[in-house]
């Protein structure tokens, strides 16, 4: 059973972002399994980096869109998205040291981050696009 389930509420009115958001959970839930079942770095590695990619994605994907609808914020957004990146690939480092807390950590992390991200800053643009 995975920790973060999707609900209606985490919907942003863009399908393609909401599909998006929910493969970002799966990856997230996939890293619980990896952090709970006390798989190899070389597991959590690979699921790292499916994650990033994945990530880099979606967001690229995000931006182009939110420059299309003219976002105010969107510099503010691309921001937040480097930021998390960055966290990302300095949690992985301490992985790759064998830093056993920092599996639980960093899955808390992310799991913390993303929904707090859709829920709190993604919902800033749903009415740009409502109005397209």
């Amino acid at each position: 059973m995975p920790l973060i389930k999707w609900r209606d509420s985490y919907s942003v009115g863009v399908e393609k972002f909401d599909n998006e958001h929910k493969i970002l959970i799966e990856l997230i839930n996939e890293m619980f399994v990896v952090v709970r079942d006390k798989k190899s770095v070389d597991h959590l590695e690979t699921a790292i980096n499916r994650l990033i990619e994945y990530t880099e994605k979606h967001f690229a994907a995000e931006e182009e869109a939110l420059a299309q609808v003219d976002y105010p914020d969107l510099n503010g957004h691309k921001d937040m998205h480097k930021r998390l990146i960055t966290n990302v690939l300095e949690h992985k480092k301490r992985i790759e040291n064998n830093d056993d807390r920092e599996r639980t950590d960093f899955y808390h992390f992310l799991r913390d981050w993303l929904l707090t991200h859709i829920v709190e800053e993604d919902m800033l643009y749903k009415d740009y696009f409502s109005n397209t």
